[in-house]
């Protein structure tokens, strides 16, 4: 076997790569080494489970989830939602390949949801963006809009679309779902 790199920074983009085209689920760690081009073991030095990788790989999003959630805490209620919205937009947009696992892989979800620091951040997503008096529809919204980010990574003719207006386009979509004003 030919000697490779098994960095954790290259198993994790290397792992990101394959989730993104086969799933979480549909990916072995043994795809995982060949892509790396060293051994299962090496693979298995840094991450001890296919989990650990995965949530190696989801970390940086629920790092940045959390950042963005504390910095829009900050405002005045009325306003946390359309900046959460807007927040959202960019990391979608920068991130297009992890969110797509995140946000749309059932597997990833799974994960997120055995996770009570994951499952904390998800719930403070939501309940920030169902505003501050949240209703059945208001929840619902929500969920829409989130389950929404992930559509510039899946959807090849929304993919073409450069970083600026396909920014603009997210967030305007997710004030129009949450109704929130433009």
């Amino acid at each position: 076997m030919p000697r490779g790199d098994a960095s954790a920074e290259r198993v994790c983009a290397c792992a990101l790569d394959l989730f993104s085209r086969h799933g979480v689920a549909g990916t072995s760690l043994q795809m995982i080494a060949d892509a790396l081009g060293v051994a299962k073991a090496a693979v298995y030095y840094r991450y001890r489970t296919k989990d650990d990788i995965v949530r190696a790989v989801l970390a940086p999003a629920f790092d940045a989830f959390t950042t963005l959630l504390d910095e829009v805490e900050l405002r005045p209620v009325d306003e946390r939602a359309g900046a959460l919205v807007d927040g959202l937009a960019r990391q979608a947009v920068t991130h297009r390949r992890l969110y797509a696992v995140v946000l749309g892989d059932v597997s990833a979800a799974d994960l997120g949801r055995r996770s009570p620091d994951d499952a904390a951040v998800w719930l403070r997503l939501r309940e920030t963006l169902a505003g501050p008096a949240p209703d059945d529809v208001s929840r619902t919204r929500a969920a829409i809009f989130l389950s929404g980010l992930m559509g510039p990574a899946v959807d090849a003719d929304v993919a073409r679309l450069d970083d600026a207006t396909l920014e603009r386009a997210v967030a305007s979509a997710g004030r129009r779902i949450l109704g929130l004003p433009d």
